[in-house]
């Protein structure tokens, strides 16, 4: 089944990304969610399989991204280990205060239990508020778009930028986020998310003008309803960079 009836914060509730991925790949993925769920270890997707979900656009990054608890990273660390996979760091070092990856030698599994600025924490909320799916076979959470989206927020540098993904979650699920939710979570920083909005009511205009009402008055954000959409969506995006916007592809 491609899809589940219910439409929960917006999401597209899409499971058909599981069948794009290689069998091969998908034992391992399986194999470590369905030992974690044996030794009562909390986890939620994330990454591409969450977003995925939520959106319905598939992007195969190679790599399952699990959410957990601080207080199970090291259990959940062995319990990988103790499935053949080896951590990345001697070949890829990388920040192991907020996350750890192990491999195979082909297939790549990252754990997160916190942000990687430290802002915040992975809590139970994050795990388990949005719900399940069953993606070939197996149930397991995937982490709510309110939290992808908060995350992604902070990700904004030379490098890399997650807005882009940030601004297709607006696009996708936006009338039916739990924006009040996300203005919880951000707290202080909520201008962030006023910034994407501000972007978003520049770059989609009719589809802002669908958002709940009160948000622009809550981000300090202009009311798309007064913004003159003389371009088209594609056209603005375009502006954007040299390549036509992935928000405006997805369409």
């Amino acid at each position: 089944m491609e899809r589940t009836s219910t439409q929960r914060h917006g999401s597209k509730c899409w499971t058909g990304w599981a069948d794009r991925i290689p069998g091969e790949r998908w034992s391992i993925y399986r194999r470590i969610m369905e030992t974690a769920k044996a030794n009562n270890i909390p986890f939620a997707l994330g990454g591409a399989f969450a977003t995925a979900t939520h959106t319905e656009r598939w992007r195969d990054t190679n790599d399952m991204d699990l959410y957990t608890l601080p207080k199970h990273r090291e259990d959940i660390k062995q319990l990988i280990e103790g499935l053949g996979l080896k951590d990345i760091y001697d070949q890829f070092p990388y920040h192991r205060d907020w996350t750890y990856r192990a491999t195979d030698g082909s297939t790549i599994v990252e754990v997160i239990w916190t942000m990687r600025n430290h802002r915040a924490d992975v809590d139970m909320q994050w795990l388990t508020r949005w719900g399940e799916i069953e993606a070939r076979g197996i149930k397991v959470f995937v982490a709510p778009p309110e939290e992808m989206m908060w995350a992604k927020l902070y990700v904004l540098h030379r490098l890399r930028s997650d807005w882009p993904d940030v601004l297709h979650y607006i696009s996708v699920c936006g009338p039916g986020l739990d924006w009040q939710h996300l203005y919880d979570r951000l707290g202080p920083d909520f201008p962030l998310l006023g910034g994407a909005l501000c972007v978003f009511s520049w770059l989609s205009p009719q589809k802002a003008a669908e958002l709940p009402e009160w948000i622009w008055g809550k981000f300090v954000v202009r009311n798309p309803a007064q913004v003159s959409m003389d371009e088209s969506e594609e056209t603005r995006a375009g502006l954007l960079s040299d390549r036509q916007n992935e928000l405006a592809q997805a369409k």
